[in-house]
């Protein structure tokens, strides 16, 4: 009898895990970024808003085009003249990627004003309308700080996707 309890409550635990594991994030592509040539500050002078151009290379998929602006809060790393910022695009591991799935805002995964509780940048931007998907910086590991450090928010349009 105790094994057969044993085996119950392992069968019911392994039923619970199930949406846990359907639900788990993966690299589903990369999202390249272009800043605009100039940026605006914002009232607080560590802030700044730049307009970006991005491209989307989904694993498996035809590469979609954005536009939008991204916005950095913090004085640690300047978004300064052209510059290309990488992400790793996560996302459910259980979907299949629709046309214009980035299309959204992206907020930094730490509360208030996307600094975490010890100033730091966000390790990822986290979809405010869908929360499954999320942006994580690429880092250049020859470079101490990468612009991407900084960004706490992207606001993301479709442009063009292939037909």
């Amino acid at each position: 009898m105790e094994a057969s309890m044993r085996w119950a409550i392992a069968a019911t635990l392994g039923l619970l895990a199930l949406p846990a594991l359907a639900a788990m994030q993966t690299d589903v592509g990369v999202l390249t970024c272009t800043l605009a040539d100039h940026g605006e500050k914002d009232t607080n002078p560590d802030s700044q808003t730049r307009a970006i151009h991005c491209a989307f290379k989904p694993k498996g998929g035809p590469e979609e085009v954005y536009v939008g602006e991204i916005k950095k809060v913090g004085s640690q790393t300047e978004l300064n003249g052209t510059q290309v910022l990488i992400w790793a695009v996560m996302g459910p591991s259980d979907r299949k990627l629709k046309p214009a799935v980035l299309e959204q805002t992206y907020v930094g995964d730490a509360a208030g004003d996307g600094l975490s509780a010890d100033g730091k940048p966000p390790k990822q931007l986290v979809g405010e309308t869908d929360k499954a998907y999320a942006l994580q910086p690429i880092a250049d590991e020859s470079k101490e700080r990468n612009a991407t450090d900084s960004v706490t928010v992207i606001q993301l349009r479709l442009k063009s996707t292939p037909t």
